[in-house]
């Protein structure tokens, strides 16, 4: 049976086994056996020092268990639940939930027992939650093993997120929390250590369940890193996809010999990764729940111009504060209201109402004025979003403004946002506004942050659009015979490599140069000396530089694949002309007496140095860095992340993010050629992808503007 649509049976199950079943209730599997009690589900304990549980006849063992249990839930402790598993495999069960904890999570022969698991399930084609899971909680289907307190009484029934954990207790917490004030939850899932079932396989299954409209996630590793970000970003043209990441991603061992290895650091790849497949991520549980209310319960913002009606003015300048603040994560503007927009307004309020958005009606409005104010905010055209900040301590403000809102709601392409607070009473309010349809937040900060979900959500969706349309067009156009030049290079650089016998297999930078140039990224003309099949100081020859268009004035460089950081070793020297050439040659080879010397024409260039890298993620694979460059470039830490390929229209969104950015607005008569800039860190991660396994890092650092192209002034790179 295909695997995703057997999932059925685990999250739905007809006939459920408690294996551990107690009539203790301080006990695991005793509280798990009374929350099943109204699932409506025939259930079997099994105990062998039991007779009757909560009214149920217990089964003595496993052996004795009936031929068509869909699930079984096994309680026991770790070391008896390997055999326990194998029992019920006899039995021809198919679904498992492990709660038990004292697997791989505690090491030594843990590790042993999970990897038992995991082998019965690969043999046997069996789904195993866990093990160390809370299991799964689905409130309309009355199914619940979740163990520890939850909120379960107070989560809607009708919900349509589901919430895929790694972390049990970081789920129930934050969504019990979140119940307080109003939460739809579809469904739960713990999947604690994942020996089996992991977030790829429940991502496909809600992707296909009708009753589910977005699909959350807490995860602290993503084992099967390339394979999630695919399926997530063919889910998310649908549903949206959230993703709390915690924990930090693993950069390689040798990081720390490159610029980019050293700011790869963190989580800056997954960040890059997320925005290119279509992920919108949260930092805290709060944020989750937040992202994750407003995105199933309100459509996508047709645009990022922001509304704001209060009746409190104070919240409505706080509010316009928190729009106007810059956020990476998308940006609001405030609307401009039509002329026409504020003479309903002002009819319909005072003549002394402030329309020039924030719109303050003032505390004397009453419950008709805010109801003819918001329509008149949903008929302007120059507004896609509104946040109503909807207080019910004015007089004339009554409980029926929430219904009142609830039906505009209904009416209105555009999506609307209450924030309100009533003392004591606040939770409740937002409730009431939950249950009426409305996405209600206890503060300016939040609801702000939510309006900002619905346009990251819309710009993802275009970004899905624009992909379509240019999903026929390579990210750039190369040399068909590209393949074949690659291959070449690579087969002189070992020829090369085994003839000086360094031990060293990287390219030093007048080769590194030479690969990048076969993917149309523009280099110096050079030329390397001292390289005649073993290391020798070569005579400088200028007949050979003018012959090679090398010109004054010249750049003379230490050219070794072990100097990564020429300038802090004076490896480096500037504006050699020919009288001087000669002599600032034999001063770099007295300086390095048994490197190579790289002659190159000096580069003039306006505007700021950059930089565009490589890393290999250990998890998620080639990854392209953009960033402020030159020798500040780790301090200035100015960088945007992509997985490799990437297209030129994600290059250029990754040029956005910079803080750097501006300066190609034509910045005090700076001149970048940013679509230029765009093809070129496209080339870059084409040149990674087709390296594959064997590349490690790469820099080109810096690269700067000169005379119309894009040059790469210095190349590193790293094979495995």
């Amino acid at each position: 049976m295909d695997k995703i649509k057997s999932l059925k049976k685990l999250l739905d199950p007809k006939k459920i086994a408690v294996i551990g079943a107690s009539r203790s209730e301080d006990k695991v599997g005793g509280i798990v056996f009374k929350r099943l009690l109204n699932s409506r589900r025939r259930l079997f304990p099994v105990n062998p020092k039991e007779i009757v549980i909560q009214g149920y006849k217990v089964t003595p063992d496993i052996n004795s268990l009936p031929e068509d249990i869909d699930l079984a839930i096994i309680t026991i402790s770790a070391k008896a639940c390997v055999k326990a598993v194998e029992m019920c495999i006899d039995k021809n069960i198919q679904h498992y939930i492990i709660v038990a904890g004292g697997f791989a999570e505690v090491g030594g022969t843990g590790i042993e027992l999970e990897n038992s698991l995991k082998q019965l399930a690969k043999k046997h084609s069996i789904n195993i939650l866990g093990p160390n899971s809370l299991g799964i909680f689905l409130p309309d289907e009355n199914i619940d093993t979740i163990f520890v307190e939850h909120g379960d009484q107070a989560l809607d029934r009708n919900g349509q997120v589901a919430c895929i954990v790694q972390s049990g207790s970081v789920g129930v917490e934050a969504l019990g929390y979140a119940a307080n004030t109003g939460f739809g939850m579809r469904a739960f899932v713990g999947l604690g250590n994942k020996c089996d079932l992991d977030e790829i396989d429940f991502l496909q299954y809600f992707a296909q369940d009708k009753k589910t409209n977005c699909i959350g996630f807490y995860l602290e590793n993503i084992e099967r890193g390339r394979e999630f970000l695919e399926l997530a970003k063919e889910v998310a043209k649908d549903k949206p996809v959230v993703v709390l990441k915690a924990g930090r991603t693993k950069t390689a061992i040798n990081a720390v010999s490159s610029h980019t290895g050293k700011l790869a650091g963190s989580d800056n790849v997954i960040n890059g990764a997320f925005k290119q497949f279509g992920i919108q991520r949260v930092y805290d549980d709060e944020e989750f729940c937040d992202a994750t209310k407003v995105l199933s319960m309100l459509k996508e913002a047709p645009g990022n111009r922001v509304a704001v009606l209060t009746a409190a003015g104070g919240y409505g300048v706080i509010c316009t504060d928190f729009i106007e603040k810059k956020d990476n994560r998308a940006a609001l503007t405030m609307a401009k209201l039509s002329e026409n927009t504020k003479k309903q307004i002002k009819d319909a309020t005072f003549s002394f109402t402030a329309c020039e958005n924030p719109v303050d009606i003032t505390a004397s409005a009453d419950d008709l004025m805010f109801s003819l104010s918001l329509d008149a905010l949903i008929a302007d055209d120059g507004v896609d979003i509104i946040i109503c900040i909807a207080f019910f301590a004015p007089p004339g403000i009554t409980e029926n403004l929430i219904d009142i809102i609830a039906e505009k709601i209904k009416q209105s392409s555009k999506p609307v946002i209450v924030f309100t607070k009533y003392g004591p009473f606040t939770d409740n309010s937002i409730k009431n506004l939950f249950y009426a349809k409305v996405a209600a937040y206890p503060s300016v900060g939040r609801a702000v942050r939510a309006a900002r979900f619905l346009v990251e959500r819309t710009r993802i969706g275009q970004q899905f659009e624009n992909m379509l349309q240019n999903e026929h067009l390579p990210a750039f156009c190369v040399d068909h015979k590209i393949k074949d030049n690659l291959k070449s290079w690579l087969d002189t650089l070992a020829e090369k490599n085994g003839t000086d016998n360094s031990g060293n297999n990287d390219p030093d930078e007048f080769d590194a140069k030479k690969l990048v140039n076969l993917y149309s990224i523009k280099v110096p003309a050079g030329k390397r000396f001292g390289f005649s099949g073993k290391l020798s100081n070569e005579k400088l020859d200028i007949d050979q530089l003018d012959s090679a268009n090398i010109n004054p004035p010249y750049v003379l460089k230490v050219c070794s694949p072990k100097i990564l950081h020429k300038t802090e070793l004076q490896g480096v020297l500037l504006n050699s002309d020919k009288g001087s050439i000669k002599d600032n040659f034999e001063k770099m080879q007295k300086r390095f007496p048994n490197e190579n010397i790289l002659v190159e024409n000096q580069t003039d260039f306006m505007g700021p140095e950059f930089i565009i890298g490589i890393i290999k993620d250990p998890a998620l694979g080639h990854a392209i860095m953009v960033g402020a460059g030159g020798v500040l470039t780790e301090i200035y830490k100015d960088t945007s992340f992509r997985l490799a390929p990437c297209s030129v229209d994600q290059a250029m969104e990754m040029i956005d993010e910079l803080a750097l950015s501006p300066i190609f607005d034509d910045f005090r008569g700076i001149t970048l050629d940013k679509l230029k800039f765009a093809k070129t860190i496209s080339q870059v991660s084409e040149l990674a992808n087709d390296l594959g396994d064997k590349l490690s890092q790469l820099d080109i650092n810096p690269i700067v503007y000169s005379n119309g192209e894009w040059i790469a002034l210095d190349v590193k790179i790293m094979f495995e």
